[in-house]
Order: C-alpha cells, then structure tokens, then sequence
C-alpha cells in the first residue's frame, strides 16, 4: 500500500479533477464520496465491525505486557538503524540523547502505531523533521515544545479556542478534540496552524491513557462559509503535521449546517489518511440535532459543554483553564 502523505493526497483529490484545490461543486463532492464508500466497502467484515465499533465509542487496546514493550523498543531501534536520512533525529539524538530514547517518549510512538515497530519508527523521525522545520533547530528540538516556544501569532489563535481538548471524554475515555474552524484568522498562516496542532498533540499524548486510547476528533462548521475556513495549502500543510505527530485518530466527525460548505467537507475528508478516512462521519443539521448525533456516538455533551452555544458564541471557560493549567505546570 502506498505510503500516506500530503503529496498522495493532492494525487488522489485530482482523480476527481480538482488540481491543487479542494472539491467546489456537488459534482466534485458526490465524486469523492462515491470513492470514499468504495474505499470503506473493500475492507473485510472484520475491519468494518472494528471501524464501527471505535466510532461508536467502543475502543479497543493493544494488551500491554512487559515483554511486548520489550521486545518493540528494541525492534523500533532496529528500523531506526534501517532508515538512512534522518538527519533532524540524529541531531535531536546528539543533543539529549535521555530524551529522544526514553521509553516514555517512543512509547508515544509504539502505541500510536498500534505496536508497528517499522511504523513506529518512521513516525518518530517525520516527529524530529517536522518539528525541526516549525520551530527550529535550538534546544527546543531535543525537548518538549513550551508554551514559550509559541510565537504572537500562535499564542493569538489558540487562545481563540480553534483547537480545544474538550473538558470530557468520550464514552471509552477517549480525548476528544474539537476544532472550532470560525474562530481561526480568516486567512490563517499554515505554519500557525502546524505549530498549534503540534503544541496541542504533544501535550495530550503526555498522558498514558490517551496514547493507548487514541482520539476522537470532531470539526464543528456549524456558523461557517467557506472565506473562514482552511484553505487547500494549510489543509495540505496540517495533514502533514498530522502524520508526525503520536496521536491515532479512532473517529472523526464532520458537522455542518450549511449545504455550501458539503464540497469543503468532502475534500477534508479526502485529504485524511486512510484510517481517517474509513473512521469519518458527516452529520448535517442544525446545533440540536448534531448534538443528539454526537452523543449516539458515545460523545457526552453537558450544558456546559463548549460545543454548545450561548447567545451565538462558544465558550471558551474550559479551554483557558486548560491553557492556565499548562502554563503553571511548564
């Protein structure tokens, strides 16, 4: 199978004929849903019931065994040595040797990838490039990236709220992103964009029972056109963010009240990986009736939930809290 990559994923939207563009017509959109289902269709049995299961909140774990972990540290040494160009993870290596091979760190990896050592691996060295080409090559390269690390620019849109770690897990204890895609700028910058999801990822999968658990990912457009929503190069420059960092997506839900924005959504979905893909749901309708149907899939949402609205805004209560909590303990 064909390595996943944002080049990939601009060669699969142009099988629809959009060239360097997102899908714009129903058209175009029917066109990449129809491929989508196929996609879906061609699994096994087994793996649409594993599918299903996971987007319904029903998660499944690798059992952990001492000799499990083990025995993949070594074998993700092993195809670390196999990769020859790597030059970010060796300088990152050099400089705090403790840190990149900490079992705590490749961990994040093992588990993201579902104990694949070799994919484990080749994650972990697109971590050091990525994170090489968002935020440099100082000290930060070979630690975890602060709250201090963030530029103006950055600081600004998450302080917006355009990515929040919502303050309750799904039914199986899963983290649940939300991406409130209006409140980003209207014309944000890709690498803003790339450093806040990095920063985001980085400091949900510090905790172990998310990295066993993965996440669930939801993009809220309810209240958006498309002026204010990514465009095709931050779509294709954050899925690439999205492919280095330790996170293992188990569902993504797609929500929107307005029937312009179908052709962006298609597009967005297109643009994911493969288990991204077979793993996301649409759901069209109003605030009420996209709220009935999140929680169907295990995601709770309290009347305090920042996925509710107030007088027409979200709040944001929970998420400057969580901002509050990361700044005291870094």
């Amino acid at each position: 199978m064909e390595e996943e990559t944002a080049e990939v994923s601009v060669r699969r939207l142009e099988q629809v004929g959009c060239q360097q563009r997102l899908p714009e017509t129903d058209e175009e959109a029917a066109k990449v849903e129809e491929l989508m289902a196929e996609e879906l269709s061609n699994l096994s049995m087994s793996e649409q019931d594993v599918v299903s299961f996971e987007v319904h909140g029903i998660a499944f774990e690798v059992e952990e065994t001492p000799e499990l972990i083990a025995q993949s540290l070594i074998e993700m040494e092993e195809a670390l040595q196999e990769i020859k160009k790597k030059p970010a993870y060796e300088k990152a290596l050099k400089m705090n040797p403790s840190y990149v091979t900490g079992q705590s760190f490749r961990l994040q990896f093992l588990r993201c990838e579902s104990f694949n050592c070799k994919n484990a691996a080749r994650r972990l060295v697109l971590h050091f490039q990525q994170k090489k080409q968002l935020f440099g090559s100082g000290d930060v390269l070979a630690r975890d990236v602060r709250l201090s690390d963030m530029d103006a620019g950055d600081l600004e849109d998450m302080k917006k709220g355009a990515i929040q770690l919502l303050p309750t897990c799904d039914v199986s204890g899963r983290a649940v992103w939300c991406f409130f895609l209006r409140k980003w700028a209207k014309k944000p910058k890709a690498k803003t964009a790339q450093r806040v999801l990095y920063y985001m990822a980085q400091a949900t999968m510090q905790y172990e029972s998310m990295q066993r658990k993965g996440i669930v990912a939801i993009f809220y457009y309810l209240g958006n056109n498309y002026e204010s929503t990514f465009g095709f190069n931050i779509m294709k420059s954050v899925f690439q963010t999205r492919l280095c960092v330790p996170h293992r997506l188990e569902a993504m839900h797609l929500c929107y009240n307005s029937k312009a924005l179908r052709p962006v959504l298609s597009g967005l979905r297109f643009f994911m990986d493969r288990r991204g893909r077979t793993r996301s749901r649409v759901h069209f309708g109003n605030e009420q009736h996209i709220l009935f149907k999140l929680q169907t899939y295990g995601i709770p949402v309290p009347d305090d939930s920042p996925l509710r609205q107030v007088n027409g805004t979200f709040s944001l209560a929970s998420h400057r809290q969580w901002l509050q909590n990361r700044q005291a303990q870094e």
